[in-house]
């Protein structure tokens, strides 16, 4: 177990903003995190760090980082596998394209860990219809104190959403079953994604990802032609819809503020709008 005093938040996310953890956990095994939990009365959950946007004024008395508790894939024959919830999206990728399966190789650009991107059920875009859910066979957990294992009908798998997401389930690792692929198709479809976001993706500053998981795109558009705020600062992407990218000050309240405005926007003109970042507040 590594543990850390006082250690900063904001270099653990991927949009650089966060405040203080004033015990900071890395179990690095199952053992360590199952004692972790039963042991500590409040805390929280930090995964890869992407889609989270950390209170950057707020000191947090207890915060378990789950990137090494459990890295271990296990294959167990024709595609399956079992899959720890530390282990990092592309390390599964280069896995099971190595042993002749793939189907997610669409994930190969997300900065995040297995655990994470089932609970926001990752995947690649809403007119594609493509998620990791659509390969998972359970998901182990643990909840009130024990382990459960869960059915993919359990999960309550939805659009960038799952029974998961803002709730008190640790995801402990799940069982998958991928699809044969020869390694130069999915060789190709790697190269492809890495060259799909080095054309469309906004590198100007730092980013969660998406920020809403339902929205007006023609709204997001009227937003970021705005220039609502300086580009050392935060603002919607002029480049890719549904990214606010922080330019280096950026601070919790600029970006809560940009969110707020957008969602009344969308309640002013009836338009659904559902958000996909987690906010620690």
């Amino acid at each position: 177990m590594i543990v850390k005093d006082n250690e900063k938040l904001a270099k653990y996310t991927t949009y650089r903003v966060g405040g203080i953890a004033r015990k900071f956990y890395i179990p690095e095994n199952r053992e360590e995190l199952l004692n972790l939990l039963i042991k500590l009365e409040d805390y929280k959950i930090l995964g890869g760090g992407s889609n989270l946007l950390i209170n950057d004024s707020k000191i947090f008395d207890n915060i378990i980082k789950l990137d090494k508790f459990d890295q271990k894939i296990t294959s167990y024959g024709e595609g399956k596998y079992y899959v720890g919830a530390s282990v990092r999206l592309q390390k599964l990728i280069n896995f099971i394209n190595n042993q002749g399966y793939g189907g997610i190789e669409y994930l190969f650009s997300v900065p995040g860990l297995v655990g994470g991107a089932l609970a926001m059920n990752a995947g690649r875009g809403k007119q594609f219809n493509n998620q990791i859910s659509d390969y998972i066979i359970s998901v182990d957990v643990f909840h009130n104190g024990e382990i459960i294992t869960l059915s993919k009908e359990d999960c309550l798998f939805r659009y960038r959403g799952s029974i998961f997401k803002n709730n008190n389930y640790i995801i402990l690792g799940g069982l998958f079953q991928f699809l044969p692929m020869l390694k130069e198709d999915s060789e190709q479809l790697k190269r492809e994604r890495i060259v799909l976001c080095n054309k469309n993706q906004d590198k100007h500053g730092t980013n969660f990802g998406s920020v809403f998981s339902k929205y007006d795109r023609r709204i997001l558009k009227l937003v970021s032609k705005l220039s609502l705020n300086k580009k050392e600062g935060v603002m919607f992407s002029k480049q890719t819809i549904n990214w606010i990218c922080n330019g280096g000050k950026g601070t919790y309240s600029d970006t809560i503020k940009l969110i707020k405005l957008v969602k009344k926007i969308h309640e002013i003109f009836g338009k659904e709008i559902e958000l996909e970042v987690v906010i620690w507040d």
